[in-house]
């Protein structure tokens, strides 16, 4: 089972997990029988964070990704956001997306603590993580092999 990227912590484990469960003891099947894979917003930096900002606007203005900010209580927000993406207003959006909001949609850390800050908030969620950050071939190389090897 694949999350989609716009998701936190609390709605994998109040919303979906619940919804996979279910859906796995109606076919009969147990949870070690799939893997969840999940692709959190990661910012390691602060052009990341900034680029994560705008990413978590995008998605919270999108009407069926409602229910994911609802949780939060933040369902206003997401319908104003909706209002500048029907508008093509995208430079204002991502202004609404407040730290406490980017919190729970993204992974603020750096690159030494990220491997564990990702066990941390992920450990018992997911079973596979790709990381949905800007990725330029030959950037950071040595860095990209230690992440590995810390999961490995």
């Amino acid at each position: 089972f694949h999350a989609h990227p716009f998701n936190s912590p609390r709605y994998m484990n109040e919303v979906v997990l619940p919804a996979v469960e279910e859906g796995l003891q109606k076919g009969g099947r147990k949870r070690s029988d799939i893997s969840v894979s999940m692709t959190p917003f990661i910012a390691t930096s602060p052009e990341e964070e900034a680029f994560a900002r705008m990413q978590v606007s995008f998605y919270a203005s999108t009407p069926s990704y409602k229910a994911v900010m609802d949780l939060y209580g933040w369902g206003e927000v997401a319908e104003k956001l909706s209002g500048f993406a029907s508008k093509g207003e995208w430079a204002e959006m991502p202004m609404l997306i407040t730290d406490e909001m980017l919190n729970e949609f993204c992974l603020t850390t750096t690159q030494e603590n990220l491997a564990t800050d990702l066990k941390k908030r992920f450990g018992g969620i997911a079973d596979r993580i790709t990381l949905y950050t800007p990725f330029v071939p030959g950037e950071k190389d040595e860095w990209w092999r230690n992440l590995a090897k810390a999961f490995n």
